[in-house]
């Protein structure tokens, strides 16, 4: 935890080298989730010398920091009161020469993929349209989706390290695997920018496949509420994972999968598609079977997809959170990052969630560890 005195050290410095940041700042509505309490100091360095100044200051002064991206795959909690939180959204920068594009980390991933696949046809990246994040986080968790990740075409990455150097790695040497890399793992990382392949493909093919994917991006995930997309990363359905346990609940679902997600049903629910009658038949099936009452608000479209109604509390996140994942028997990947650290006052009330949460966070942890990096 940091003290005032290393946040007063903080303020100067920042100051005296006009490097953009605001005090007592709050998240909330800067997150995409719109929760999160205030952070002392949010630092928005305007430029990659700013930034890379401000990290060295940090990490020299033995101060705690958190990066931010675009904030879209992580929880930030209203009853904790954050100390430094540091974002590159002022790092826009991106250039193209000889088929290879450089790309500062605060650049937003939905403008990139349009740039190097419409505007200069290069294909491989398609299936990232419609991700909001920026290129620093979806690096960070290896982003992808409909059989494109964002590492297929990384050349390289220029970071920070832990002792303040400057170092590029290359693609091998930042581990990637499903939603994962040696940045998200480790933390001894800070990306600057990266580097990319362009790949010359058909414009009109990849122009016909950015928009399939648009239009299927649409049909299960939630564009109402506030949320985070897909919350866990899982190869199977995961309303017949859960309710294959039980041979009534399943066979309900088998009877509802073929009634409703037939090409005649889907055509005429096409223009409102939804998960309400499974999302029922969960509830039932964990009230009834599971003896567990679910209180967390499900997203229409699917038990997948974290919402924030208004009214969830940070328990009932937790809860569902936890909940789905021992559902499926840590069959699935928490895409997902709840955000404890670094704090600087926590509610008390918030004291019980906390510890549940540092303890599957540990747990979480040590099964990763456990389990070999690829490639």
């Amino acid at each position: 935890m940091n003290t005032d005195k290393q946040l007063e050290v903080l303020i100067s410095y920042l100051e005296t080298n006009k490097i953009f940041y605001r005090e007592n700042y709050s998240l909330k509505y800067e997150t995409y989730f719109k929760m999160g309490g205030k952070v002392k100091c949010f630092i928005t360095p305007q430029s990659y010398d700013k930034f890379k100044q401000a990290v060295i200051f940090l990490q020299s002064n033995h101060i705690n920091y958190k990066v931010i991206g675009f904030t879209s795959n992580i929880i930030l909690f209203d009853e904790i009161e954050y100390s430094v939180i540091l974002s590159p959204k002022n790092l826009t920068l991106l250039e193209i020469q000889d088929n290879v594009v450089q790309v500062e980390a605060g650049y937003s991933l939905q403008d990139f993929v349009r740039v190097v696949a419409i505007l200069n046809n290069s294909e491989g990246y398609e299936g990232l349209e419609g991700i909001p994040a920026s290129i620093g986080g979806a690096i960070v968790m290896n982003a992808g989706a409909y059989g494109h990740d964002i590492s297929d075409n990384l050349i390289s990455v220029e970071c920070i390290d832990k002792n303040n150097q400057v170092i590029i790695l290359e693609k091998k040497d930042c581990h990637f695997r499903l939603r994962n890399s040696i940045f998200r793992r480790s933390g001894n990382y800070v990306i600057l920018k990266a580097k990319f392949k362009l790949k010359n493909g058909n414009k009109d093919l990849i122009a016909k496949n950015i928009e399939k994917f648009h239009i299927a991006r649409h049909l299960y995930q939630d564009f109402v509420y506030p949320n985070l997309g897909s919350m866990i990363v899982v190869r199977d359905d995961a309303y017949k994972l859960i309710l294959s346990e039980n041979l009534l609940y399943s066979t309900i679902f088998w009877i509802l999968k073929y009634g409703l997600k037939n090409p005649v049903s889907k055509f005429i629910l096409r223009k409102r598609p939804n998960n309400i009658v499974f999302n029922k038949l969960l509830f039932f099936y964990l009230k009834y079977k599971k003896h567990i009452l679910l209180k967390y608000k499900l997203s229409p479209k699917s038990l997948n997809i974290l919402i924030n109604d208004g009214s969830v509390s940070a328990q009932e996140i937790v809860n569902y959170i936890f909940l789905l994942n021992d559902l499926l028997e840590n069959k699935c990947h928490l895409e997902n990052e709840l955000v404890i650290e670094p704090a600087y006052k926590i509610n008390p009330e918030f004291e019980t969630t906390l510890n549940i949460i540092i303890d599957r966070l540990n747990n979480q942890e040590k099964n990763e560890n456990s389990t070999n990096y690829k490639s």
